[in-house]
């Protein structure tokens, strides 16, 4: 079984409508991201967890509202590391796919023996058509 790691904030700017929904409403770029990584899931089969990493401000630390599923919140100016960390906690279990073009990211990754695909990548698998469809 694998498991599927986003950088969030790395895809929302590289995914050319993505970035275009920040001028909306931050949360709707994290969400319409996050259908997308259910998407990627969907579409390569075998994937067991997804977490997409957003450096967080701190938005959900301390209060009791919900985090919405499969969205992983760090702390402030600690997205990278957080994301690590959550390569780090999965690989005991799953081969880990790390979607990201940070290179600080991708190299720590591979520590992880995650394997690393670019945003880009990550975006044309979503895209492309179901066979026969």
């Amino acid at each position: 079984m694998k498991a599927l790691v986003v950088d969030g904030y790395n895809a929302i700017h590289k995914i050319r409508h993505l970035e275009a929904l920040l001028d909306e409403s931050l949360c709707e770029a994290r969400h319409a991201l996050t259908e997308l990584a259910m998407e990627y899931r969907r579409k390569v089969g075998g994937i067991a967890e997804v977490a997409v990493v957003f450096d967080g401000k701190d938005a959900y630390r301390g209060k009791n509202i919900p985090r919405p599923a499969h969205q992983v919140f760090s702390k402030t100016g600690e997205g990278d590391r957080m994301i690590i960390r959550t390569v780090r906690k999965l690989s005991d279990r799953y081969h880990v796919i790390v979607a990201s073009d940070d290179n600080f990211v991708r190299n720590n990754s591979r520590a992880y023996r995650a394997s690393t695909i670019s945003i880009s990548e990550f975006f044309a698998t979503v895209r492309k058509k179901n066979a026969g469809g």
